[in-house]
C-alpha cells in the first residue's frame, strides 16, 4: 500500500474516531509537528524501532498535555503500527478531510506588506464569495512579489501579482499581434 493510501486511511480513522472535535484535534496534531520540525533530535527518537512505544507516548503526553484523547490513542497506535513516517501525511489528509465535512478551506494570502486587520477582513470575505466557502485566512509577507496578491486556497491559485498581470498583458498583445500579422 502506498504512502499516500496509508496516510488517507489513518486520517479517515482519525476523523471518524474524533467525535466532532476537529478543530481540538487538529491544533494539537499541528503543535506536535511544529516540535518536530522545529527538534530534529525528537523527530529522529520518536521515528526509532528502538524506542518502546510506552516510551513515545510518555514523551507525547510531557509535550501535549492537553491534547485531546482521542488524539494520543490514535497517536499511540500510529507508533504500535510502526507508522511513524507517514505522521505528517497523516496531518495534512486529516486536515483536508476536515476541512471537507466542515466546509471549510485554509486560505493563504501572499502580499509585499502586512494588511491591515480590516483590510483582511474584507480580503477573507470577498474571497469567500468567490470560492463558495469558509475560510480560514493566513497572510505570508513575501518580498519577491512586485505587489499585488496572490491567494492559494487548497490546490487553487489566485494570482493578481503585478508580475502575473504582466504576463497576462504581455499574451495578450501577443496573440493580438499574430492575429495582426496573419490578416
Amino acid at each position: 500500500m502506498s504512502n499516500a493510501a496509508i496516510a488517507r486511511r489513518y486520517a479517515q480513522a482519525l476523523i471518524s474516531a474524533n467525535g466532532g472535535d476537529a478543530l481540538a484535534v487538529r491544533s494539537a496534531y499541528g503543535e506536535l509537528l511544529d516540535i518536530y520540525r522545529a527538534e530534529p533530535a525528537l523527530r529522529t527518537a520518536m521515528m526509532s524501532p528502538r524506542i518502546a512505544t510506552a516510551e513515545k507516548e510518555r514523551v507525547l503526553r510531557r509535550l501535549l498535555p492537553d491534547a485531546p484523547p482521542v488524539l494520543q490513542s490514535f497517536l499511540r497506535l500510529t507508533f504500535e503500527r510502526r507508522r511513524e513516517a507517514e505522521i505528517e501525511a497523516i496531518y495534512e489528509e486529516y486536515c483536508l478531510m476536515a476541512d471537507a465535512r466542515s466546509g471549510e478551506a485554509e486560505a493563504t494570502v501572499e502580499t509585499t506588506v502586512t494588511l491591515a486587520e480590516g483590510d483582511l477582513e474584507r480580503m477573507r470575505n470577498a474571497l469567500e464569495r468567490r470560492f463558495g466557502q469558509k475560510l480560514r485566512l493566513s497572510q505570508k509577507l513575501n518580498p519577491s512579489l512586485l505587489g499585488g496578491v496572490r491567494v492559494r486556497v487548497g490546490d487553487r491559485l489566485l494570482d493578481d501579482t503585478v508580475a502575473a498581470r504582466m504576463r497576462r498583458v504581455r499574451r495578450m498583445l501577443l496573440s493580438e499581434s499574430e492575429l495582426g500579422g496573419q490578416a
